[in-house]
């Protein structure tokens, strides 16, 4: 195909606004085309993800923001995963993205580092022994509101889901990880629920069960799009 031909394609719609171009790119960057099997098992994922993230909430007691923590062991997951495999794939295209996670980690270690210097200045205790009693009261924190199974299980997921990443980035190339439907959903899904702030409010629905709905609704748009886009780009003859 010539260039002006695959440009003329590329900004061709596929969907409402969305652009043949766009398409693509949103789904290279959650891995590429996914069989019935993958998208079975994904959405398997996602929702014992969420029973075991409702069990916190009915006999841990989870809060709002105890939601929020698998999300945060997945995106943990994926910034440490990124050099090791740059470091077993040897391709220089990863430099960019290994550079990226680096600093991400870095700025979280610094970030970390800096509130047990804090809180050990305040209690007058080590370094060290301040870190160990801020872990403890960290693990304390999520186990005790039964939360450990669903980040271990979000985790899991998210090194299930690396092999894949990595095949993508062979047929495709840079960037290896990106802004996705996924961010996209767990932004949209969310301003969506602004609207039932009023009910919130009124005390007829918890916050804690909103939010839970919230961000399964969002997980599963996510891949209901990314069938969506990858049906409809193949119904075109084009490769993902």
């Amino acid at each position: 195909m010539s260039g002006k031909k695959k440009g003329d394609a590329d900004t061709a719609i596929l969907v409402n606004k969305l652009t043949v171009g766009d398409a693509v790119h949103l789904v290279r960057t959650e891995g590429g085309t996914l069989s019935r099997i993958q998208i079975a098992l994904r959405v398997a994922t996602v929702v014992i993800v969420a029973a075991f993230t409702a069990r916190a909430i009915v006999a841990g007691q989870a809060t709002a923001w105890h939601l929020f923590l698998p999300m945060v062991g997945e995106y943990l997951v994926l910034l440490a995963a990124l050099p090791v495999i740059s470091f077993i794939l040897h391709d220089e295209t990863l430099r960019q993205d290994v550079r990226r996670s680096l600093s991400w980690l870095f700025a979280i270690a610094l970030t970390v580092s800096l509130w047990i210097a804090s809180r050990s200045f305040d209690d007058g205790t080590a370094w060290t022994a301040q870190a160990k009693v801020e872990l403890s009261r960290l693990c304390t924190w999520i186990t005790s509101h039964q939360m450990h199974w669903p980040i271990l299980g979000a985790m899991a997921a998210m090194i299930a889901g690396i092999p894949g990443r990595v095949a993508a980035f062979h047929r495709h190339g840079p960037p290896f990880m990106a802004v996705g439907m996924g961010c996209a959903m767990r932004l949209v899904i969310p301003l969506l629920g602004c609207f039932l702030l009023p009910l919130v409010a009124a005390g007829k629905f918890p916050i804690v069960w909103v939010i839970w709905t919230i961000l399964l609704l969002s997980e599963l748009g996510a891949l209901t799009m990314h069938w969506d886009l990858q049906r409809r780009l193949t119904k075109r003859g084009i490769a993902v």
